[in-house]
């Protein structure tokens, strides 16, 4: 590869790992297609490839925020428990998987749905009850802003073991489906959302990383300048977390929600 290719693709990682960690998503719905296109790579590779990266971008993603207090370490550590079976499994059935138009399908309609709403929605921060059935959390990040919420934990177990099988079937790290579902369906504040993603996103991701070169489904050529560029990217991008309200992360998620719904599509229908 030459010294442009890899100038190139620190870039690309570097992009991708601003927006990726400003909305906790990891950034791998984003480099997957791109692998695919313009690098000709195999789903499997791509897949692999991908979660290496997203890898060292929620790494780097979960210092920052940690420094900033905005990781709510606890219920990170117990969903994380569970996207790592998921991971594992995902990743050896990632490719019988790929036959089933039918699923891609109906999973595609759902994140249009999602995105439309997260588009769309009235502005303003969700109305939480921090008192509502589930378990009670209070977290104060270092700006001194205080967050109220509370988690039903079986749900956000149910789910996280879900996120972490498509995460490691289609290579984007989960942050894309993670996040909505701990907005909507387990009460999370936004920014606490996308910060806890990451923190999860750093132990799936590591798992389904090894076992995709376990299968011989990473190119390290591509994966290492990714790789590079989002360990710097991913820093501006908490940075940049600081100064954005939760309703425009929120819009900016569902341009990801998009983007990975069309590319399902496209890949169905191929």
């Amino acid at each position: 590869m030459s010294v442009f290719e890899t100038l190139v693709l620190s870039l690309l990682g570097f992009g991708v790992g601003i927006f990726g960690t400003l909305i906790g998503a990891g950034g791998g719905f984003l480099v997957v297609p791109i692998l695919i296109i313009l690098y000709h790579v195999d789903s499997s590779v791509a897949a692999g490839t991908s979660l290496l990266f997203v890898f060292f971008n929620a790494l780097s993603g979960s210092i920052a925020y940690l420094r900033q207090k905005r990781v709510d370490v606890e219920i990170g550590i117990i969903f994380t428990l569970m996207t790592v079976p998921g991971s594992i499994l995902g990743a050896y059935i990632t490719t019988y998987y790929l036959e089933s138009l039918v699923f891609k399908i109906i999973f595609s309609l759902i994140l249009f749905i999602v995105s439309l709403y997260l588009m769309f929605r009235p502005v303003g921060e969700q109305k939480r009850n921090p008192v509502a059935k589930g378990y009670c959390r209070i977290l104060v990040d270092s700006s001194g802003k205080t967050y109220e919420y509370s988690v039903s934990l079986p749900i956000g177990m149910f789910i996280s073991f879900g996120v972490g099988f498509v995460s490691s079937i289609f290579g984007i790290g989960g942050g894309i489906i993670h996040v909505p579902a701990m907005i909507f369906l387990m009460n999370f504040p936004v920014h606490v959302a996308t910060a806890t993603s990451q923190f999860i996103l750093c132990f799936s991701t590591l798992i389904g990383s090894i076992t995709h070169f376990t299968l011989g489904n990473v190119r390290f050529d591509l994966a290492i300048p990714l790789a590079i560029g989002a360990l710097v990217g991913a820093q501006v991008g908490a940075k940049l977390s600081l100064r954005t309200k939760g309703t425009i992360i929120e819009r900016l998620l569902s341009i990801g929600l998009i983007i990975v719904a069309i590319r399902l599509l496209l890949y169905a229908f191929e």
